[in-house]
């Protein structure tokens, strides 16, 4: 049987080892596997080691493998480690013309306009520490809505006023992201 990488070997006993140089690197081989780690599921049991029950079988032997790995599982330390929490967000807007179609309704402009709104304050429900900036796309240049900050209505209200603003000219994806990435420096 062969895995990946190179040929299976199995628990090497002393009198193998003593058949020559060819059992001694095999062995060697699996020493270095093991030290270097290994998945659960490639630790290799060999038949010895498995008992039959009264009835004939070793499915005793298995279940009894399976609650020892239940119990090391339960045993090891299982304190979560905190990661980072805080989150800096840019969410940039397409302002141009092509918005002001009116393939959705009523246009692309105030559709965008209302789930960014949902957007902001379904991020600040489930991230409230983090900080969010919104930046806008419009006569081919990058325009700042809203500094980054971590207040909720103050992104609201700079998208609301956007309602009395007309969509025009061409995004600018380059720029809008050149401005982003001054924004998170």
């Amino acid at each position: 049987m062969a895995d990946s990488d190179e040929e299976y070997i199995g628990d090497v006993t002393e009198d193998e080892d003593l058949q020559g140089s060819q059992s001694a690197a095999a062995s060697r081989a699996k020493r270095r596997r093991k030290q270097r780690g290994q998945a659960e599921w490639e630790v290799s049991r060999t038949w010895e080691t498995l008992v039959e029950g009264a009835d004939g079988t070793i499915s005793s032997t298995v279940e009894g493998l399976l609650e020892a790995g239940k119990r090391k599982r339960l045993l090891r330390d299982t304190t979560p480690l905190q990661r980072g929490i805080i989150r800096h967000l840019i969410l940039v807007l397409d302002l141009s013309q092509s918005m002001a179609e009116k393939d959705l309704r009523p246009t692309r402009y105030l559709l965008t306009i209302r789930y960014a709104q949902e957007f902001v304050r379904e991020f600040f429900e489930q991230n409230p520490i983090s900080q969010l900036g919104l930046l806008g796309l419009r006569d081919g240049l990058a325009v700042r809505i809203s500094d980054m900050s971590g207040n909720p209505t103050e992104h609201i209200n700079a998208i609301q006023a956007l309602r009395t603003q007309d969509p025009k000219g061409l995004p600018s994806l380059q720029n809008g992201l050149e401005m982003a990435r001054g924004s998170l420096l």
